[in-house]
């Protein structure tokens, strides 16, 4: 009894997390990616991706984040980030024809042009985990990902539109996982 009344009121104490975070899984608001422009002309990005069940959805042709329920209703977004996925608004995940061309061994600034074939969209999985084995490497001893630098990708946006991106990383300054970086540009 005495601990059913303990239990009770730090219950009560507790603030409601609903108020916090929904439980429908959506991200709370917008500004989970920050952008830094290089001096190359292209921008790097950090995407907070942190979320088990959310995506974050990225409009490569605006440069700017949507809300989930702006990014269903709009279908303007390219990239979708949740954790170590990335996924693309083509084929399986998403309606709105993005394309995207996995260019290996290539170096960042040999690509100028967007290549003129092999463009695929998203089936079950996304290019990005497809295309040689996937954006990144993982190493099961230390639980670690890291980026495959020799993997460029070309996407073709919603506006058709061709930007390369390059992913850089998975973790943050501080360490803390499910950052992803990457670099883009306009083609």
């Amino acid at each position: 009894m005495r601990r059913s009344i303990l239990l009770l009121i730090l219950t009560a104490c507790a603030g409601d997390l609903r108020d916090e975070f929904p439980l429908d899984g959506a991200l709370p608001g917008k500004d989970h990616i920050t952008h830094t422009l290089q001096a190359d002309g292209s921008t790097l990005s950090v995407v907070d991706a942190s979320n088990k069940t959310s995506f974050v959805y990225f409009d490569l042709d605006t440069g700017v984040e949507l809300e989930a329920s702006e990014a269903v209703e709009a279908q303007k977004w390219d990239l979708s980030f949740q954790r170590f996925k990335i996924s693309t608004n083509g084929g399986a995940s998403g309606p709105g024809g993005v394309k995207t061309a996995g260019l290996k061994s290539a170096t960042w600034e040999g690509v100028t042009a967007p290549p003129a074939d092999g463009y695929q969209v998203d089936t079950a999985e996304s290019i990005f985990t497809t295309f040689e084995g996937g954006w990144y490497y993982y190493d099961l001893g230390q639980h670690k990902l890291t980026p495959r630098s020799e993997l460029i990708y070309v996407v073709q946006t919603t506006d058709g539109a061709f930007f390369k991106v390059q992913m850089l990383g998975y973790y943050d300054v501080n360490g803390s996982a499910a950052k992803p970086s990457l670099k883009w540009v306009k083609l």
